[in-house]
């Protein structure tokens, strides 16, 4: 197993813990608007604050998989000295060489690294307010 394959099963598995999340959000949101009485407070309380901790640990693992993949893509292409970029939609590729493109190289390097580290950033500072939070 590549280690793209390994980084695109984590993306989608942050992927389905948000959307279990969100949805638990949703049913907590209709139970409490559908149960206007005092019974069902302390349960409807309990299932918002895990499902918020739920939707937030799926976003902190999409994040930092997503930062891992751009790593892990700026470091295969600094080795082979070319960014190979495919756009499935219209069927073009892209291809920028260091040789040929230095500038361009360069640019997509320091892109990608700084969408990483700004996602780690992200994902360490959410880690933190989710921390504070229990």
């Amino acid at each position: 197993m590549s280690i793209i394959a390994a980084f695109s099963i984590i993306l989608l598995v942050g992927i389905v813990i948000l959307i279990v999340g969100a949805v638990l959000m949703l049913l907590t949101s209709i139970i409490a608007l559908v149960c206007k009485n005092g019974v069902w407070k302390g349960r409807v309380d309990n299932v918002l604050y895990i499902s918020t901790h739920i939707v937030e640990i799926g976003l902190l693992m999409f994040l930092l998989t997503l930062a891992g993949s751009n790593i892990f893509i700026v470091i295969e292409a600094i080795i082979k000295g070319a960014y190979r970029l495919n756009f499935s939609r219209t069927g073009g590729e892209t291809t920028i060489l260091w040789e040929s493109q230095p500038m361009r190289f360069a640019f997509q390097t320091i892109i990608f690294i700084g969408f990483s580290v700004f996602l780690i950033y992200f994902s360490i500072k959410k880690g933190r307010s989710l921390k504070r939070m229990r």
